[in-house]
C-alpha cells in the first residue's frame, strides 16, 4: 500500500510554472488542511510535448544546455519568496519520467498538447491526467496553446524571454497562482480527500 499520494505539476522546463505550483499548493494544503500535509507528496517536472520540439526545429530555436538540471528561475524564487515560501539553492529542474507518471494519483498539465500526449503515451494514466485549467474551471487563459509564440521572441531569445523575463513570467505565475487556490477542492476530491470548507 502506498504511504503518501502523488500529485505532479508539469510545465515546459519545470523553471517556473510547474515548481511554483508544486512549493504554492504544498503550503495552500498546509495552511488550508494540515492533515493532508504527509498524505500527499507533491512534486513537478518538465515535458516538451512533440508538436512544440517540431515548431522549434522548424523556427531553429534551440534549447538551453543542459535543459534539465537546471537552478529555480530567478523571478520564480522571488514569486515565492514573496509567499513566504524558500526554495533550497540545490533544487533542481527534472525530466517527467515514466515512473512519475505511473505512480502519479493526478497528474497536472500545463498545457493541453501535453495532455493528449501523454494519455497517448500512457493510457493506462489516462484518467488521472487533467491541464491546470481544466481542474481550476479557468475561463481566461495566458498561456499560448499554438506555439505560435505570439508577443513572444521567435528566435534563441525564447528561453530568457519565458523563463527569465520579469513582467511576462510574473503574469503567467499570478495566474497559475489564482488557478490553484480556484483549483484546491477540485484536485483534493480527485485525488479522494475533502478540502476543509
Amino acid at each position: 500500500m502506498k504511504e503518501s499520494l502523488s500529485l505532479v505539476f508539469v510545465c515546459i522546463a519545470n523553471r517556473n510554472r510547474s515548481p511554483f505550483a508544486e512549493f504554492f499548493f504544498s503550503k495552500l494544503i498546509s495552511e488550508k488542511d494540515k492533515g493532508f500535509v504527509n498524505e500527499i507528496r507533491v512534486t513537478s517536472a518538465g515535458f516538451i510535448p512533440q508538436r512544440m520540439k517540431e515548431k522549434m526545429v522548424e523556427l531553429h530555436i534551440s534549447q538551453p544546455e543542459p535543459f534539465f538540471g537546471r537552478p529555480l528561475a530567478r523571478t520564480t524564487r522571488t514569486a515565492l519568496l514573496s509567499q513566504g515560501i524558500t526554495v533550497s539553492d540545490g533544487w533542481r529542474t527534472k525530466a517527467l519520467i515514466p515512473e512519475m507518471i505511473e505512480e502519479a494519483d493526478l497528474l497536472l498539465t500545463a498545457l493541453s498538447e501535453q495532455k493528449r500526449t501523454l494519455m497517448r503515451l500512457y493510457p493506462k494514466a489516462a484518467a488521472r491526467i487533467f491541464t491546470m485549467r481544466e481542474i481550476s474551471q479557468w475561463d481566461g487563459y495566458l498561456l499560448q496553446e499554438d506555439y505560435d509564440f505570439k508577443g513572444i521572441p521567435r528566435d534563441g531569445t525564447l528561453w530568457d524571454y519565458v523563463e527569465e523575463n520579469a513582467e511576462y513570467v510574473s503574469n503567467i505565475l499570478s495566474e497559475t497562482e489564482n488557478m490553484l487556490v480556484k483549483a484546491y477542492p477540485h484536485i483534493l476530491n480527485q485525488l479522494g480527500l475533502k478540502a476543509t470548507e
